[in-house]
């Protein structure tokens, strides 16, 4: 057990709890009074635009998946198919073995954002709702040092179970493509177990502010022991 208190404000957004299961938010305000106990003090906020973050990360993020991976040829970069006749077939066959489903998947949504016609639309508008969020949090980190939230809204899935249902799996997301869009450091740490699966505590930091995260993450494993135990036991 520690004896170090830290004097961390650390904020939960209302959005990241309201629509919780029972069980996953029990286990969530479990780590909270964790950190209540080491001195942190709990603040409510809101970032009332987070909930537009899966669907303006479902066009940025394809796009930019669209873009970075068009180098990827068979020529200079990536997988080189022994299969091509000539060049284009080169391309066409290379990119075809190299790539899975969902990378297929996010290419085709990346190239469509981004094709003429659609640019304002799609990527455009993604944009501006992704700086709505950076500016959600900057906001937020005037209150606050640190904010925790759950990981994902339920337990882990199994490995594939979500792959032929790419929505669901997208939507598990809902919590954390907020952090990813308003480019700020965050780690994820064992928070407990519903019905033997693992749940996670997601703790974000301001920009540079890694070394609280740190801090903070450590703080609570020394008060608990989820780290240590395994799925299924």
């Amino acid at each position: 057990m520690s004896d170090t208190n830290y004097n961390y404000t650390v904020g939960i957004p209302e959005e990241f709890v309201k629509d919780l299961n029972d069980d996953v938010k029990k286990v969530f305000y479990d780590s909270v009074k964790v950190l209540e106990k080491v001195g942190c003090k709990i603040k409510t906020i809101n970032l009332k635009y987070t909930s537009l973050g899966v669907s303006a990360y479902q066009v940025v993020a394809p796009a930019e998946c669209s873009s970075n991976l068009s180098r990827f040829d068979g020529v200079r970069y990536g997988h080189r198919s022994d299969n091509s006749s000539d060049l284009e077939n080169l391309y066409r066959e290379s990119r075809s073995e190299g790539f899975g489903k969902e990378v297929k998947r996010r290419i085709l949504v990346g190239t469509y954002a981004l094709s003429a016609g659609y640019y304002d639309a799609y990527y455009l508008k993604a944009q501006k709702v992704r700086n709505l969020i950076a500016n959600d949090f900057r906001d937020a980190f005037d209150q606050v040092d640190l904010i925790i939230g759950p990981t994902t809204p339920d337990k882990a899935f199994k490995i594939g179970e979500k792959m032929n249902d790419p929505i669901a799996m997208y939507l598990s997301d809902v919590y954390t493509v907020s952090t990813n869009l308003a480019g700020l450091p965050a780690m994820s740490i064992p928070m407990g177990f519903k019905e033997n699966m693992p749940l996670g505590l997601q703790i974000i930091g301001n920009h540079f502010d890694e070394k609280n995260i740190l801090k903070i993450s450590h703080l609570y494993q020394q008060e608990t022991d989820w780290h240590k135990r395994e799925p299924g036991k």
